[in-house]
């Protein structure tokens, strides 16, 4: 390069960087999930069409797509990537294997400096996962040209397990949307993707050996408007249109497709409850035989009674022995989960094969008959080389040793503390934290859902390691897991809705330390950075953070309505109105609690410093 190029890029950067159209401290606290270090330097790094990549040869077939398509698709620059090592003196990316004990698997350290960009990693996800740390160094809105800022981030997860359950059983969910949710969730270093694929109302994959559980399991009636709660049951007679599933080579290429990503499926194949869809498919694994009068058409709505597989009848396993092989040899990840949870026993108790099986066995009840189901279904997941996870209900009865749990239920039940005390490997999928298909604002302004509010300041402040474990203990814990069932989402954009932005909050959760977070940091990330980011990308979300929560209350004695407003958020204004006009900043300014005159139509908005509403007006008569 000569010194009229040198000066000219010297130029450049400095225009970009102090002219505000880059800002390397904005960019240091707008990163998701936060890393474990960021140092700033002075100076910056010019990206521009004449910049090279270098890719190791051993991962540059998955990773030279992936940066191509990513660097285009953020920028618009269609930059040279080669194989090996780097050949350029300046301008240029490369990505290092290296052998260093500070980097965990997983872990990565990027340096930006004014002639390279360097990220260095121990295995292909480290290099995959310092790639997405660079994206998000990257001024958002970018189209050609432009100034990184120089820095060294030096990065490492918290867990090994930031994983997210996609349900697809109650609504199915098309292969190419699975391959997009990979794509963005992924970009936030999540990597184990657990898939959903059965319940009581769908069977979503092909298992050659028994082709009625798509054909007859993958589709039910249509119910569509009528609450998911009220729907009556479907009759032998009825048309059955909703549904589908996905062919195993369907399963292959989104397999395929998630592990360039650093994803690991997860199947999930839910049994002995939870199982209408597959008796209604094979109702010779039902309890009773002959002469009954339960319904053998796959669930259409919430109530799904008579959906728990016999337990006593050895034609029950042999049938699973079938289905869990193939799909052990279906997906490589070394987990199969089984489900294990809310199994309705009341069918157990007067079946004469269960209870033939609970005397020969001498078992005392139905949930160490239960017990008995697991443990016999583990032997049949271990024999193939697999490891079993399950719910936390598998804990009941005697348990499963050699298992995996995935304690869900707080409250009455403690798996949070019981798995990881009697020795089991836990996942923390907390419903109070984790279980986003709660809605995320006022129920009143929020899509159908549970009459459950679960707020992204909630899942982001969620702390997975209970402070009871000792050290030993909470050394069992694998990780954090956020779950999205598909009972209320019925399409795609009430899908991403529910998951974003509240999987960022649980991936900031699972992959950075305590020591790093800051709500009112990760909440301006999302307004000022990574919204743009999910528009860019054609994801939709939910700005349900920002939404105003009203709560009043009538004094009858003064005839006055008392009134408080709050927001999650830290650092925005409330505006208010009383005379049914939309508030902007010219409207009353909320400071504290006030008083109004009964039935006055409140509305309330919230405001950033440059006076935008940021969510969706709440309105309510004050009544």
């Amino acid at each position: 390069m000569n010194i009229y190029s040198k000066k000219t890029t010297l130029l450049f950067l400095l225009l970009l960087i102090f002219s505000g159209v880059i800002n390397a401290q904005e960019i240091q606290n707008t990163f998701i999930p936060q890393p474990e270090s960021v140092v700033l330097v002075s100076g910056g790094f010019k990206l521009d069409k004449d910049t090279q990549i270098f890719i190791p040869k051993k991962y540059n077939a998955d990773l030279k797509p992936i940066v191509a398509s990513k660097i285009t698709n953020d920028t618009g620059l269609s930059l040279t990537i080669k194989s090996g090592r780097a050949s350029a003196s300046s301008n240029y990316i490369v990505f290092e294997k290296v052998k260093d004990a500070s980097i965990d698997s997983e872990g990565y350290i990027l340096e930006i400096n004014t002639s390279k960009i360097t990220i260095k990693a121990t295995d292909y996800a480290g290099m995959f996962n310092g790639f997405q740390t660079l994206r998000q160094a990257i001024p958002i809105g970018t189209k050609g040209p432009t100034a990184i800022p120089n820095m060294t981030i030096t990065d490492n997860p918290r867990f090994h397990w930031r994983g997210v359950l996609l349900d697809v059983s109650r609504h199915f969910q098309t292969k190419a949307f699975i391959l997009k949710q990979i794509d963005v969730l992924s970009s936030y270093k999540i990597n184990k993707f657990h898939w959903h694929l059965v319940d009581d109302q769908g069977w979503r994959i092909e298992i050659k050996k028994y082709p009625n559980l798509t054909k007859k399991g993958a589709w039910r009636a249509d119910r569509t408007g009528i609450a998911w709660w009220s729907r009556e049951p479907a009759t032998a007679e009825e048309p059955k249109t909703v549904g589908g599933f996905y062919t195993q080579e369907e399963i292959k290429e989104v397999i395929a497709y998630a592990k360039t990503r650093n994803v690991e499926i997860i199947p999930e194949i839910d049994v002995p409850g939870h199982s209408k869809a597959l008796v209604a498919s094979y109702p010779e694994l039902f309890c009773f035989d002959g002469e009954t009068d339960a319904n053998f058409e796959v669930a259409v709505g919430g109530k799904a009674p008579d959906n728990a597989l016999c337990a006593g009848k050895e034609t029950t396993y042999a049938f699973l022995k079938n289905v869990i092989k193939e799909v052990a040899d279906l997906f490589p990840s070394k987990y199969i989960h089984i489900g294990g949870d809310e199994c309705n026993k009341g069918n157990w108790k007067k079946c004469p094969h269960c209870q033939k099986v609970k005397a020969e066995n001498n078992l005392k009840d139905e949930e160490e008959l239960q017990s008995h189901f697991i443990q016999k279904v583990n032997k049949i997941v271990t024999a193939q080389n697999k490891l079993m996870i399950g719910w936390d209900e598998i804990l009941s009865g005697k348990g499963a040793k050699g298992a995996t749990i995935m304690a869900w239920r707080r409250g009455k039940h403690t798996p949070e503390l019981q798995a990881p005390r009697e020795g089991y490997p836990t996942i923390m999928t907390s419903y109070l934290y984790s279980y986003i298909s709660r809605v995320q604002g006022p129920t009143f302004m929020e899509p159908e859902g549970p009459n459950s509010v679960l707020p992204l300041s909630k899942v982001y402040n969620h702390e997975p390691i209970p402070s009871e474990l000792t050290a030993e203990e909470a050394s069992r814990v694998l990780g954090n897991q956020t779950c999205l069932w598909g009972e209320f989402t019925p399409t795609e954009e009430h899908f991403e809705y529910m998951l974003y932005p509240r999987t960022l909050a649980s991936a900031e959760v699972s992959w950075s330390t305590p020591k790093v977070k800051n709500w009112e940091r990760f909440q301006n990330a999302l307004e000022t950075d990574h919204f743009k980011r999910l528009e860019r990308d054609e994801v939709n979300y939910a700005k349900s953070m920002f939404t105003v929560y009203p709560a009043f209350a009538i004094d009858q004695l003064n005839t006055e309505a008392i009134v408080f407003l709050k927001t999650e958020t830290v650092g925005y204004t409330i505006y208010y109105t009383l005379d049914g006009s939309d508030p902007t900043t010219n409207a009353i300014k909320y400071e504290g609690d006030f008083k109004t005159t009964p039935k006055t139509l409140l509305k309330a908005g919230l405001f950033n410093e440059n006076g935008e509403l940021l969510s969706n007006i709440t309105e309510i008569r004050l009544k």
